[in-house]
């Protein structure tokens, strides 16, 4: 089976946010703030925010609409699973442009991660997830997770939301980054990300090509 290098699935984001993937792109979306780019080579790349500032602004008030109580709407899905409602929804639109597509790979960062965890495992598409916030309440694994993999640093906000403690989890596995020191406001960056995953002990211990 194909696999993708790690370090490249995060060139890719690196590049999807500097609009840089040029011709490489087959085709793309663009829709109510939702991006997705589908490579020529297969591979579909969904980036999200790369600053944690924009991440909150964006992701708690989805589509510009306030979601109840908590502050994290739970709705269910096809499936009968329980979703963040504002994931879901971002997620369905990267479904309709993907299915058809079938992609060899999915590459997801930061929202963009929280969509690519949904889409892999209704896909059943080998999926990389870099700064995943949790998506998911509920308690059943899917058919489809296994080829789901999360990467995430300790210190990035983002990975500890939606709290644990209201019971939402990652779809996939989940793997910790460890950063020699916490570095506020740039650890959810995609480049802070690529500088641990070159250091000798993480790759000691993630994965550095997906599948495993």
């Amino acid at each position: 089976m194909a696999k993708l290098p790690v370090m490249s699935a995060a060139e890719l984001i690196r590049d999807a946010y500097a609009n840089d993937l040029g011709d490489r792109v087959h085709t793309a979306i663009d829709i109510r703030g939702v991006q997705a780019f589908y490579l020529k080579d297969g591979t579909l790349v969904i980036p999200g925010t790369n600053e944690l500032s924009d991440w909150f602004d964006f992701n708690l008030q989805f589509g510009g609409r306030p979601m109840d109580g908590h502050g994290f709407e739970v709705v269910p899905g096809d499936s009968g699973a329980l979703w963040h409602g504002g994931f879901l929804e971002h997620a369905q639109i990267v479904y309709t442009f993907a299915k058809g597509l079938r992609p060899k790979f999915i590459v997801g960062h930061s929202l963009g991660a929280a969509s690519a965890q949904i889409v892999g495992a209704s896909l059943s598409t080998p999926t990389i997830a870099f700064a995943s916030p949790k998506t998911c309440k509920s308690r059943g694994r899917m058919a489809g997770e296994g080829w789901v993999v999360n990467i995430c640093r300790i210190d990035d906000t983002v990975c500890h939301a939606p709290p644990a403690f209201l019971g939402f989890r990652n779809v996939g596995s989940l793997y910790w980054l460890t950063p020699d020191e916490a570095n506020p406001g740039e650890d959810h960056k995609i480049g802070n990300y690529m500088e641990l995953l070159k250091l000798k002990r993480v790759q000691e211990r993630v994965p550095t090509a997906w599948p495993a």
